[in-house]
């Protein structure tokens, strides 16, 4: 029997779902015990809506990564994402005392319920609450007020909140898969934790995240969320535009943009766009794939700065990282360097993580950042002060403990499982 204790989780994405076994060591460091990635089913824009269609795609990949990993699994974490998220700032004040003491961790919980008690929509729920900025006794910039002498105690915080018909529909296709939620966490907030370092969220950092139909943002200040966001364009409208450019299929497109894509004119011989109007069956030269890839791709980063709303936010960041199947393409941050004007690189798997090498494919960013997310969750004090109604980190909690078993090398007897174990046939 293993010492470590595992975490499964399942990135639900827009194309793909992929499911992953992981064993976290005492002191949270993780290794891959396997992974497995299916075809999305009945999933849209973050919602499923083909019930059906989409427990059984759920349960295939579960079922996929309990043969790879050997385990049984009887609950997963998984991603919120989609179009119906919204970002939002908030503010919480407490009294400490009449007279001045040391903050506590409950004054913190305290502060962060007040943030999270803003009136939101009927229809919305709040998924995440992440604190900005601390100030006590009117004097902000306060990294960790705990042990700090005041009377007031003040905190501005980023809020995520997402459609609670949309969160419940999830929940219900992962119940009818035949799994229990073990949590759930915003999809680019997960996947911040697997790729970006404490120092670079210290100095500041965008992330972009460009998946099938859909490019989420975060942005981090001082090691915490500051602001986060989507725009709905992804890999599959350059695809498309390919598509339609070169007078292919969507398969062609697809294998073109993979093997041979590039976003940025400047690193390839120039070519004349007009041949994409003029020809029956234009030429497939690097030139002509950059002419029609990089105006969406530059249209893509366009729409996520002006999503960004406040153009301060970008002053003083050190580096943008760009990750999801939409960044594979060669180019992709030279031209993000351009638009942001921010150093850029992209990356696609986290460090610190063994057995990466089990894993088919470069895009498991968002899946081990859910795996991580609930070891993070586990050991920051602050997700313990807020729990009463505001969780730190931006992870809730279903019906269990992020530690969900152990392993049992050999124990398991997969022949004879059936549908006597009460899930659904597959």
């Amino acid at each position: 029997m293993s010492n470590g204790q595992l975490i499964v989780a399942c990135d639900f994405g827009t194309s793909n779902f992929r499911a992953l076994v992981a064993e976290a060591s005492a002191s949270g460091q993780l290794e891959v015990l396997g992974g497995a990635c299916v075809a999305a089913g009945g999933f849209r824009d973050g919602d499923f809506v083909d019930l059906q269609s989409g427990a059984h795609a759920i349960r295939r990949a579960v079922r996929a990564v309990e043969a790879v990993a050997d385990v049984d699994v009887q609950a997963f974490f998984f991603n919120v994402m989609g179009s119906h998220l919204r970002s939002l700032q908030a503010r919480g004040q407490v009294q400490v005392g009449p007279t001045p003491r040391a903050i506590r961790d409950a004054d913190l919980g305290a502060a962060l319920a007040k943030a999270r008690s803003l009136e939101i929509p009927f229809d919305q729920c709040i998924l995440a609450v992440n604190p900005v900025d601390w100030a006590v006794d009117r004097v902000r910039g306060i990294v960790d007020p705990r042990g700090r002498l005041g009377s007031q105690l003040e905190v501005e915080a980023h809020l995520v909140t997402g459609s609670g018909s949309v969160v419940r529909n999830v929940e219900r296709a992962v119940q009818m898969a035949g799994y229990e939620v073990a949590g759930r966490a915003v999809d680019v907030l997960a996947t911040a934790e697997a790729l970006l370092s404490r120092d670079e969220r210290d100095e500041g950092v965008l992330l972009i995240d460009i998946g099938g139909r859909l490019t989420q943002w975060a942005l981090f200040r001082s090691g915490r969320p500051a602001a986060s966001g989507a725009v709905p364009w992804g890999g599959a409208h350059l695809t498309a535009d390919l598509a339609h450019g070169l007078r292919v299929s969507l398969s062609e497109a697809e294998q073109i943009k993979r093997q041979r894509g590039v976003t940025l004119r400047g690193l390839v011989e120039d070519a004349d766009p007009l041949a994409l109007f003029e020809e029956e069956r234009p030429s497939e030269t690097p030139g002509l794939i950059a002419a029609v890839l990089e105006p969406r791709l530059e249209e893509i980063f366009s729409l996520v700065r002006s999503d960004l709303r406040e153009p301060r936010l970008l002053a003083g960041l050190g580096r943008l990282v760009l990750t999801g199947g939409g960044s594979r393409c060669r180019g992709t941050a030279a031209l993000a360097e351009e638009v942001f004007a921010l150093p850029a690189e992209c990356r696609w798997l986290p460090a610190g993580v063994s057995g990466l090498e089990r894993l088919s494919e470069a895009f498991w960013g968002t899946a081990l950042g859910l795996a991580r997310w609930s070891c993070v969750a586990r050991e920051e004090p602050l997700a313990a002060a807020a729990a009463a109604g505001a969780p730190g980190a931006g992870w809730e909690a279903g019906g269990g403990s992020p530690v969900l078993w152990r392993r049992l090398r050999g124990m398991l007897v997969r022949a004879q499982r059936s549908e006597a174990d009460g899930r659904p046939g597959g």
